[in-house]
């Protein structure tokens, strides 16, 4: 059986995502196995709510949001001994970490996820966590759900 040696972090800074992170250094520490976390940049949807009227700024502004999102994460890896690596990434989130996941050989992807309730089930995208599943053949997708209230 191969070993689980490289883990990927999806994290955007919600409290899914700490969920998420939480059960990645869970499996990081049990597994002795290297993270990397990217924090995606999805000008794509952005650009798309403003009616594509996406300015400078407020693209910049994304990234920067990105990129403090990142050093959060990062650091809360670190208060647990973890050291990893960390990405921001841009385009649709789908894309992104199918991306990164390819290029770095990430055998587990982790990330969190809201359930969706009422109407919004069916007026929204699809979950992240399906698309990638469809896509990582031979990954192991964690999808971190937090417990209802």
């Amino acid at each position: 059986m191969p070993s689980l040696s490289r883990m990927l972090l999806v994290y955007d800074g919600t409290d899914e995502s700490h969920a998420a992170l939480s059960r990645c250094a869970e499996l990081s520490l049990a597994l002795s196995a290297q993270v990397d976390v990217i924090s995606v940049v999805d000008s794509v949807s952005a650009n798309a709510n403003s009616a594509g009227m996406l300015s400078d700024l407020a693209y910049m502004r994304l990234e920067e949001s990105a990129r403090h999102t990142l050093r959060i994460a990062i650091g809360k890896l670190a208060d647990n001994g973890i050291s990893a690596h960390g990405y921001v990434t841009f385009g649709r989130t789908v894309d992104a970490v199918s991306r990164h996941a390819a290029t770095f050989n990430s055998d587990i992807v982790v990330l969190g996820h809201r359930t969706r309730k009422g109407l919004s089930r069916w007026w929204s995208d699809r979950p992240v966590h399906l698309d990638l599943a469809e896509r990582l053949i031979g990954s192991t997708i964690v999808t971190v759900t937090l417990p209802s209230a």
